[in-house]
């Protein structure tokens, strides 16, 4: 597994083949960060349920002023660790993503990539993380297609909305009527 685009670009990252793992696939990290152009060089990027951490590096790759990966299994913290032991900008967190929702560092994402599992309840974490996310910040979700997420949690609203397979990638944010 590599890096595809920027200061990065092709670097190796550690991976270990485990059947808990769903890495996002080259094609949704492409499609994610053309559609997040412009937004992400400067910003704080969230990585939520970073599983091997290939998303956040990709932000991180693209320029991001600091990427914060959370994960709450042992496997994969350890993992992004030894693909981020190079970098001060990083925050490698072992937690459950839920309990993360109190931590200072959710308000001041710009950018949020939420890929829970496939059959953990999205909405509901959701709901949480759209009551406490600055105002500001876009949420991308990837999850199930077989899942229709709704489009409304309140001053959050679905945007965009792109197919790949097997998965959707969903993006939210505060649309201005």
């Amino acid at each position: 597994m590599r890096i595809i685009a920027g200061k990065l670009k092709y670097k190796r990252l550690y991976f270990k083949k485990n059947q808990n793992l769903r890495p996002t696939r080259n094609i949704v990290k492409k499609s994610f960060f053309d559609t997040m152009r412009g937004l992400i060089e400067g910003c704080v990027f969230l990585d939520l349920f970073a599983g091997s951490g290939s998303v956040g590096m990709e932000a991180l790759s693209r320029g991001a002023k600091r990427v914060v990966f959370v994960d709450s299994s042992n496997d994969s913290v350890s993992l992004i660790r030894k693909n981020t032991n190079n970098f001060d900008n990083v925050d490698v967190i072992k937690s459950d993503a839920e309990k993360f929702l109190d931590n200072p560092l959710v308000r001041s994402a710009g950018v949020v990539y939420v890929d829970p599992p496939y059959a953990f309840d999205v909405e509901v974490f959701l709901e949480k993380l759209f009551k406490v996310v600055n105002r500001n910040a876009i949420v991308c979700v990837e999850h199930d297609k077989k899942r229709h997420l709704r489009g409304d949690f309140g001053l959050f609203k679905c945007f965009k909305s792109k197919n790949f397979g097997k998965n959707t990638l969903d993006y939210f944010g505060v649309v201005d009527e």
